[in-house]
């Protein structure tokens, strides 16, 4: 019974990996495709992927114009708000850009993630924290790990506050 059934999951989980079907490679506007994935900053190798997928169709995707599209698509990617807002999602980015302030908006918002991203680790683990001190408040027999608990619980709020709280440095110079 459970080979029968790995079997038969077994093309389905190969075709999950495949980017386009058969019938995608024979009706393609590659072209369209390019342009849908330059605005998606998705990585330029995503066609040889294609190209891949549909040798087994017998289609031979059109590059010259995939690549046509990619670039055009990328205009709307590579603006400036965009970089922040993908890097904000923790999107990977593929050097696909030549514009220096996508980049530096990818940064600032990528950076603005892992905080982010942090932050979330850091009250999960506190609300872990929390639940099993509540479990250990009248045990007496574990006293040194609710201390080791609390500390703990301590030293995550230090380090939330630091990340909340921004960080200034100023250069002041005086002279007389």
């Amino acid at each position: 019974m459970k080979k029968t059934l790995l079997l038969l999951l077994i093309p389905m989980i190969l075709s999950a990996c495949s980017s386009m079907s058969p019938e995608e490679c024979r009706s393609a506007n590659w072209q369209q495709i390019g342009y849908l994935d330059g605005q998606n900053g998705v990585n330029p190798t995503v066609i040889s992927d294609y190209v891949k997928d549909c040798r087994d169709a017998g289609v031979y995707p059109d590059q010259e114009m995939w690549q046509r599209g990619f670039e055009q698509g990328t205009v709307l990617y590579c603006s400036a708000d965009n970089g922040y807002r993908v890097g904000k999602q923790g999107r990977e980015y593929y050097g696909v850009c030549n514009n220096e302030r996508f980049l530096e908006n990818y940064q600032k918002g990528y950076q603005d993630y892992l905080v982010q991203k942090r932050l979330n680790e850091i009250n999960k683990e506190i609300s872990d924290i929390d639940t099993q001190l509540r479990i250990l408040k009248n045990d007496n027999e574990n006293k040194q790990q609710r201390k080791t608990l609390e500390s703990r619980r301590k030293e995550l709020i230090r380090e939330r506050t630091s990340l909340i709280v921004p960080t200034r440095s100023y250069n002041l110079k005086f002279s007389f």
